[in-house]
């Protein structure tokens, strides 16, 4: 059986985040068997089939407000792995981080990679948004070399965040998803890099999330991250630096007047990646 990837462009180029996962649910709804977002607004779906199978997923299409940009046949027997770039290693900075297939995975590794396997939790570090937070993390990570953070990472999906905190910093972090299923992955992904004695992962719900962090990683939709600006800035000790993205350019001036105008934290960076954004704060 074949597998085909459609990218489809939203009507509205200026779609929330919000409305984008609508689509993608939507996708799935009617035969998608996973979709990506790696330049907003663009959507990427994959299916499994043949020319008419295809062909009727297209006529189920109609009536979302997409048009559609390409289709192409992909070879591999999963949709994930369907996408070769998700099993080239990415370099961010010092990391380096290899996708795996799992904890038996024999492919050679560089000293000191980070192994992922990809999963139901977001993040291998192939999307814009993940690179940047890596990136902006090993600069962190070299500009204090002396500095020993308290960590935590919220949305922590594949756990890719938390890994590296903790490869990097060697100092306990708390990590938290409102999936139980990303949950799942981060752990196998902990366990995978011999970090169990110093991340935590869990479904804490962030409101129950006690005690003060130097260092807050997020990789969460913009809408999301101005949602839970109060709370951020709750755990955030003095001096604290957030490292967030997933932020959209149409959605990055809500969430600068959340964190800066409204919490007081300053903005040290924002850099830009087909589409998204990555901000650095401080408090």
């Amino acid at each position: 059986m074949k597998w085909y990837a459609i990218t489809l462009s939203p009507a509205d180029p200026a779609l929330s985040s919000d409305a984008l996962d609508g689509i993608c649910a939507e996708l799935m709804e009617r035969g998608a068997l996973g979709t990506t977002v790696e330049r907003a607004p663009e959507i990427t779906c994959y299916i499994q089939g043949d020319a008419q199978a295809i062909e009727g997923f297209v006529a189920r299409l109609g009536d979302l407000p997409c048009s559609i940009q390409a289709t192409k046949e992909v070879s591999e027997s999963n949709w994930t792995g369907s996408c070769p770039d998700v099993w080239e290693p990415i370099h961010a900075g010092a990391l380096v981080v290899v996708p795996v297939e799992s904890s038996e995975d024999t492919r050679s590794v560089p000293v000191g990679a980070l192994r992922i396997i990809p999963g139901l939790g977001f993040g291998t570090g192939h999307h814009a948004t993940t690179r940047m937070v890596l990136s902006e993390l090993s600069a962190f990570a070299a500009n204090t070399p002396n500095r020993s953070p308290s960590v935590f990472d919220l949305g922590t999906g594949s756990g890719i965040l938390a890994i590296a905190a903790a490869r990097l910093f060697q100092v306990p972090v708390e990590a938290i998803d409102i999936e139980e299923g990303a949950i799942i992955n981060a752990k196998d992904n902990i366990a995978l890099n011999h970090v169990e004695h110093l991340v935590s992962a869990s479904t804490t719900p962030m409101q129950d999330i006690k005690g003060s962090f130097s260092l807050i990683l997020a990789n969460l939709y913009g809408e999301v991250l101005v949602q839970l600006a109060g709370h951020v800035t709750r755990v955030a000790a003095s001096g604290a630096t957030a490292i967030v993205s997933g932020i959209t350019e149409l959605v990055w001036d809500q969430v600068y007047e959340a964190y800066c105008e409204k919490h007081g934290w300053r903005l040290v960076r924002e850099t830009t990646d087909s589409g998204w954004v990555c901000a650095v704060f401080e408090r």
